[in-house]
C-alpha cells in the first residue's frame, strides 16, 4: 500500500485580463484557475485554454485538485 502524502494547495485571487480569478498552486506551481461566468464556474487546468464548466466553486476546485493528483502521482 502506498504511503499517504499530504500536499498543500493554496488558492489566491488575482486579476488576469481584467477579470478576478482564483489561482490554485501546489509548491508555488500553478495547477489551474477558476473564473466565474454568470452563474457558472470555469476551471482551467494549467496550460489549457478550454475550460470545464461547473455549478459551484467547490466542484471546480475539486476537479482541478483531482486532475493534479491523477497526472502527478
Amino acid at each position: 500500500m502506498a504511503k499517504e502524502q499530504k500536499i498543500m494547495v493554496q488558492q489566491e485571487d488575482v486579476t488576469r485580463n481584467g477579470h478576478t480569478v482564483s489561482v490554485l498552486t501546489v509548491n508555488k506551481n500553478e495547477i489551474g484557475y477558476v473564473e466565474t461566468e454568470e452563474k457558472r464556474f470555469l476551471a482551467y487546468q494549467a496550460g489549457q485554454t478550454k475550460p470545464n464548466r461547473f455549478k459551484t466553486m467547490d466542484d471546480a476546485v475539486n476537479f482541478l485538485i483531482a486532475e493534479y493528483h491523477l497526472h502527478h502521482s
